[in-house]
Formats: structure tokens, sequence, C-alpha cells
């Protein structure tokens, strides 16, 4: 009989268990996480039920791939150009939430009695938020699209990108008795380092590549390349002293940042799943009942500080980002667990030797119980905001909601300070450069290289490499056609002259130093005459007309691949298919009936419309007694007219008692409006405080309003509306539609100012009365029937009517 290596019985029986569990699991709606990590209860040698892993050093050794393979799929998630996206919110949500959570989590530790790395490592694995379980349960739920739901998800990219760092730090302070402060700025530097080489691999490198043997890549060698540069990524970040999760995650972010990013997510997936399966259970084995009962103490502690502070400190965070406390609370209930990155710090950990036993079995038993609650805080998220609202003091809340003010008008330029940036940019670049590929050439190039070049060849060879490559930024730096400000601050006065020399000595000597510093770096002839050469060679280098053309086409380089993925990115999140109904799920519908009203001079006004105008809601339906009112005036009304006509108590149109309203807007927009509904009690049951998606509201068969979300592309100068305002075309006027989205340059503004000027190739999303609108119809589908205009809009969408 032929003999099978025993890692073979050892995944048969890993993985049949994992594959009964997880089936039940998904049974009873639960992560398949979860079930991973039970499967490896089970067969772990703790339980004795079932047949346990003989052979785990190569079980083990699959595990830490799975780790490398988790780390890479999650940097397929993440790009540049994501964190460029995520926005300001996201960021100060994620870092709010975390540095609160590593504090407790230490002060948690501490007062367990736990040893201070055990605590920096507790709050370190209570500081991550779970991907994989919000993602789940928002699916289930239905939440997906939600505002709250992008900033939750804004929010996991920048955890998972700040986790990856905090590895980092964590490894590195671990080593040693105490905290080696210039050990751990040394160890900061190199990282920067390293994310400089990923930077120019995300937006430089990488993207030319591919789109160079586009030709030559189908699937099988599509997936071999993607492979390939995460482990090549991986022994890099080995060699400089990272982790090779680091080195993993960075190369799943530089094929994110590419065309191909879905494609190859896509391809990995299957492998990604196999080998994480084994990590997770992998981590289900190290779990005994008996730590679980011996540690139930901590773990019931544990699970209280993430059930209260998770929640509270992300919604803190949420709104010192500047959102309403509706879309806070429900960010904050959203991110109250732990999950699969906890399990990976805690991983390194015990590598490092750094923290206890038991704390394995403990953050495993607390991402259980998390994990079980993520869909009831979810669920109960609304009933814990309008809680809130009632018991908030109305002057808190109304600076809660305050909305930001327009951004003021731009100030006269200053050349100075204009010139001043670009010069410490020029100046930052040289010395990036110089660093950079001198850390490269010497630790990287130089081993490699060793055995097959001789000295000094090989050092004075490197040393002309290192200097080649800050040659091309030093021409950025003193290249006189890129000197503007410098010639209009020379020739502006005489008082110039002085601090501008000075500056040009400073970039004169940054350079020098460079020099210096990469010949005595990679050990070059450091003899006098050497360094006059590599001297005279840095100025002709930066002299250099063809030199600095190649620094242009580097730049043009950049910019085009970094704009190539930010539109991709976005037309991925518009497709064909979804483009036409996106706008409506960003808009919102909510009923309200006038239950309450305020008399002004004389005259009945409703309450509730005066609240919706404050909010900028639009007034797209009346009922009264069962009918409807004023449906052929409504539509065409701007809203000073229509803010007339509902005030007069004698006109049609004027809102009454016992009127049933629906406005549309925006969801912070709807959610403002409510929350003071709300809070006034002009709403008696809480049920009447929904809204729904204009898109199922449209689609309900409900709805009190006969129109349609049409979208159209304004064409060049054949078009009527090209280069006019909202307000000067007057669409609700004319044709009885009203303008809820624009898209100008892949950028789509919900609700835009009726000052917003329509331009060429932009696309117009109208809320359209059927029977008004049909001129409008007819007009767009003449504009796009033309045989000359057909080629221009050609990447664009025909009319789409939702």
């Amino acid at each position: 009989m032929e003999h099978i290596p025993q890692l073979v019985a050892d995944l048969a029986l890993l993985l049949t268990v994992a594959a009964v569990v997880t089936i039940v699991c998904k049974k009873l709606k639960q992560p398949l996480v979860l079930g991973y990590v039970i499967a490896g209860f089970l067969i772990s040698p703790a339980i004795g039920w079932l047949p346990n892993i003989s052979d785990t050093e190569n079980i083990s050794t699959w595990s830490e791939i799975g780790v490398i393979f988790l780390m890479f799929g999650l940097g397929l998630e993440f790009s540049i150009v994501k964190l460029s996206t995520v926005g300001k919110p996201a960021i100060i949500t994620a870092l709010v939430e975390m540095a609160l959570m590593i504090a407790a989590g230490v002060a948690c530790g501490t007062l367990l009695g736990w040893s201070f790395y055990t605590s920096l490592f507790l709050g370190g694995m209570l500081a991550i938020s779970s991907t994989t379980i919000i993602v789940k349960a928002f699916d289930e739920l239905g939440l997906k699209g939600k505002k709250f739901t992008e900033l939750v998800f804004g929010a996991l990219v920048i955890e998972d990108i700040v986790g990856i760092f905090l590895m980092v730090f964590l490894s590195t302070i671990a080593v040693g008795s105490a905290v080696d402060g210039g050990e751990v700025a040394l160890k900061i530097s190199q990282m920067a380092l390293y994310l400089i080489v990923w930077f120019v691999l995300s937006i430089i490198i990488v993207p030319t590549v591919l789109k160079k043997v586009a030709q030559a890549l189908n699937d099988e060698i599509l997936l071999i390349v993607s492979i390939a540069l995460c482990l090549c990524m991986v022994v890099l970040a080995n060699a400089i002293g990272f982790s090779a999760a680091l080195g993993a995650f960075l190369a799943g972010s530089i094929l994110a940042g590419t065309v191909r990013a879905h494609r190859i997510e896509e391809l990995f997936k299957p492998i990604k799943d196999l080998f994480g399966a084994v990590f997770f259970v992998s981590v289900g084995m190290l779990v005994s009942p008996a730590m679980i009962v011996q540690n139930i103490g901590p773990i019931i502690a544990i699970t209280l500080v993430t059930l209260i502070g998770k929640p509270i400190f992300s919604g803190l965070g949420a709104l010192l980002s500047g959102q309403s406390l509706k879309t806070s609370t429900k960010t904050g209930l959203s991110l109250s667990q732990i999950g699969e990155f906890s399990f990976i710090i805690a991983a390194l950990g015990v590598s490092l030797g750094v923290t206890a036993d038991f704390l394995y079995p403990v953050i495993v038993a607390v991402s259980v119980i998390t994990t079980l609650t993520t869909p009831f805080y979810i669920k109960n998220s609304e009933r814990v905001y309008r809680l809130l609202v009632r018991v908030l003091p109305q002057t808190l809340l109304d600076r809660l909601e305050r909305r930001e003010e327009k951004a003021a008008d731009e100030k006269d330029g200053n050349v100075w300070v204009d010139y001043l940036k670009r010069w410490g940019m020029k100046v930052a670049l040289v010395v990036i450069a110089a660093v950079a590929s001198g850390e490269l050439l010497s630790n990287v190039a130089k081993p490699m290289l060793s055995g097959f070049v001789p000295e000094p060849a090989l050092s004075i060879g490197l040393s002309a490499v290192g200097i080649l490559i800050t040659g091309i930024f030093m021409s950025n730096l003193f290249y006189s056609g890129r000197k503007g400000e410098f010639w209009i601050l020379w020739v502006e006065s005489k008082k110039n002259h002085a601090p501008l020399l000075a500056l040009a000595v400073v970039g004169i000597i940054v350079s020098c130093g460079m020099v210096m510093y990469i010949v005595f770096l990679l050990g070059g002839a450091r003899t006098p005459l050497f360094f006059v050469l590599a001297f005279a060679l840095t100025f002709v280098l930066a002299r250099s007309q063809r030199i600095h053309s190649g620094f242009l086409k580097l730049e043009a380089s950049f910019i085009g691949n970094l704009n190539e993925s930010i539109l991709a990115e976005r037309q991925a999140e518009l497709d064909d298919e979804e483009r036409a109904s996106w706008v409506e799920r960003q808009l919102y519908v909510v009923e309200v009936e006038t239950t309450k009203t305020l008399m002004r001079g004389g005259a009945e006004r409703s309450a509730d419309y005066l609240f919706g105008l404050a909010y900028n809601l639009d007034l797209i339906a009346i009922e009264r007694d069962g009918k409807m009112v004023g449906s052929k005036d409504l539509p065409t009304l701007t809203k000073e007219d229509l803010r007339q006509r509902i005030s007069d108590p004698n006109d049609e149109l004027g809102i009454r008692k016992g009127d049933l309203l629906t406005f549309l807007g925006a969801e912070d927009e709807v959610d403002a409006y409510l929350q003071k509904l709300l809070k006034e009690d002009l709403i008696d049951d809480e049920a009447e405080a929904a809204s729904i998606t204009l898109d199922d509201y449209l689609a309900s068969g409900k709805a009190k309003i006969d129109a349609s979300c049409l979208s159209f592309a304004i064409g060049p100068a054949a078009s009527e509306f090209r280069g006019r305002t909202i307000a000067s075309v007057d669409l609700r006027g004319t044709y009885g539609s009203l303008v809820i989205a624009i898209e100008h340059n892949a950028l789509v503004k919900i609700k835009p100012s009726r000052n917003t000027r329509f331009s060429s190739s932009d696309r117009v999303w109208v809320l359209a009365d059927n029977e008004l609108s049909q001129p409008l119809v007819e007009k767009i589908d003449e504009i796009e029937a033309d045989a000359t205009l057909r080629e221009t809009l050609s990447a664009a969408l025909p009319l789409s009517r939702g």
C-alpha cells in the first residue's frame, strides 16, 4: 500500500470536521469563522471526542501561510485610492475608537493583574472590529448602502491598516524587558521606507507593468503573478525585519490599486478561504475548556469592556468627525465586536513569548460572545438612537445636528507660501529618494549581487545607481523650467534675493549630503576624488533636460495610474446595471401626518412643513381625507412659491391639520427632520418615524406620486442645457422634473444646489412627473438619437428609467 504523508490525513480530518461544523453554523445563521473555531476546539487534544491532529508542526506551517493569505486578501480590498476616498470622518472615527480601546484594554489588563505586555496586546486585540462579522450582519439585515454602513466600512479600512502598523509596533517593543525609544524610532523609520516602496509599486510600477503585459495575462498567469508578488513582499518585509503579515497586506494593497484588482480578488478567494480555514481551525485547537473555566472572570470583564466601550468610543469618534447623532449611534453599535484580526495579534504575542498562554482562549471566548451580540446591537440601534433623542437636552442635540457651513471664499494666494511649499516638497523628495534607494540597494541588492560582482565595482556601481535615482528628483529641485515662483519673487523685490539664495544653498547642501549618505551607506570608494566625481555627476544630472524629462514622465505616469484607479473604483460602484437605481437608493421618502400646527400672524401654518423646509426637504405629495391634493402643481413649484401657497389657508395647497405629507431628501436631511419631530413629540407613534429609500418607495406600489427617476447625459454644444445652471434651465417648472443628482468627473452629487452649472458629459438624474416630463423625454431621445452625438456619448449610459 502506498504511504501517504501524515499531513494529508491531518488535513482530511481538519477539513472534514470544519465542513460539518460550518454547515451547521450556516443553518443556524452564524458566521463561518465561528464554525472554524468550534471545529478546532472539537479536534483539539483538550477535548478528546474526535481523533486528534498528529503532525501539528506542518499544520502550524499551513496556519502561518493562512495568515499570509488572509492578510493578502485583506490588502486586495484596500488601496491608496480607498484610503483617499474613505474620508476624514472614517479616519477620525477609527483613530478615536482605537486609541480609547487600547487604553481601556491596558487598564482592564492591569486591573486583572496581568503584565504590561499582556495588557498592551489585549488593548490591541480590542481595538480592531471584525470585518467578516459586520459584512455578514449587514448582508442579512439588508443594510448595505446606508450612510452609516459606508462610514463603518471606511472605519474598518482604517482599523485594518492601523492594525498592521500596530502589529509592527507591538512586535518591536515586545523584544526585551523595556521599551527602547531609539529602537522603536529606528523601526518606525524603516517602516516608513518600506511604505515608500509600497507607494511607488502601488502607483507607478505595478500598474504600468500590468498594462504592458496585459495581452499575455490570462487568469492562470494573473493568479501566479499575484501570489508571487505576495510572497516576494513577505520575504522583503522579513529581510528588513517586519512581520510577514505586513508584507502580505501591502502586496495585496499594491494590486488593489490596479484595474485588475476585482478579477484578482475573485481568482484568489478560493485559496484564501482554504488556508484561512486552516488558520481559524488552528486557533480553535488552542482553546481548552479548563482554561475557559479558570478565566471566566477575565472573560466576563473583557466582554463587558468590549460591549460597552466599543459602541461608546466608536460613536464618540463619529460625532467628533461631524456625523449626526443617528449615524454615530448606529456606527458605534455596529463596531461592537472583535474577530479574526484579534486572533492574529494573539498569535503574534504567543510567537514572541510575551503574552500569557491563557490570553488566547480568553480572546477567542470574547470574540464568540461579541459575534453573537452583533446582530442584536445592529437591529436595536434605531431604538437606542430614539432613546438618546428623548433623553439628551435639546441644546446638545442642536449642536450635534448643526450642519457644516460652506467653505469660506479662497483667499488670494501668497507667492512666498506657494514657493516654500513647493520647495519643501522637492527637497523632501530628494531626501526620500536618497534614503529609500540607499537602504534598498544596501539591504537587498548588495547581498543578492555580492556573489556575482566583485568589490569595489559592486559598491561603486550601486552608489552610481543610487545617485542616478536621487538625481532624477534633484532635477525637479534645480531645473530652471520649474522655478516660476523663484523668478517672480526675485524680480518682485531685492529683499527677496537673500532668502531665495539661502534656500538655493540649503538645497545644494541637502543634495550633497544625500550623495555622501549614499556613498557611505553602500561602501563606495570613500576618497576625495570619488566625492568630487559624485558631486559633479549629481549637478550634471540635476541640470540635465533629459533627466528632468524622465521626471516629468514619471510624474505623468503617477498621475495617470492614480486617476485610472480612482475612476475604475468609482465606475465599479456605478456600473451599467446599478447606475440607474443607485441614486434612488441615496434618497429617502418619509410620510408625516400634520397633527400639530403653528399660528403665525393669524395664519395657520404646518409645523411639520416648516421643520421640513428648514432641513432642505422637498414636499412631493399632500394627501387630505384620502385624496391627493395639488398633484399637478406640486411637481412644478419652486420652494419659494410652495412656501407661500402652503402657508395660505385659502389655497388648495394650504396645509391643514390631519394632512399626510410626503417628503423627499437625503438621508442626513430626513434623519435630522425626524429627530426634531421625535424630540418635539410631533410624532405620537415611533413607527411613523420610519423612512424608506426612493427606490423602494417607487417600487412599492403605494407611492403617492405618478413619477419616475430618469437619467440623461448632457451633450456637447448642441445641448441647450450645457453651460446653464439648474435654476436657469428650470426643469421643475418646465417639465415637472426635480433634479435629484448630478454626476461630474465621476463624482455624484446628491441634491445639488440650484446654482450648479451643467457641463458637457455630465449625467443628470431627475424625479420626473410621468405626464409633465414627456416633452423632456422626447427631447432627450432626439439628442441621443443624433448620429454625431452617439459617438460622443458612446461611453455613457442610455436614458434609464427606474
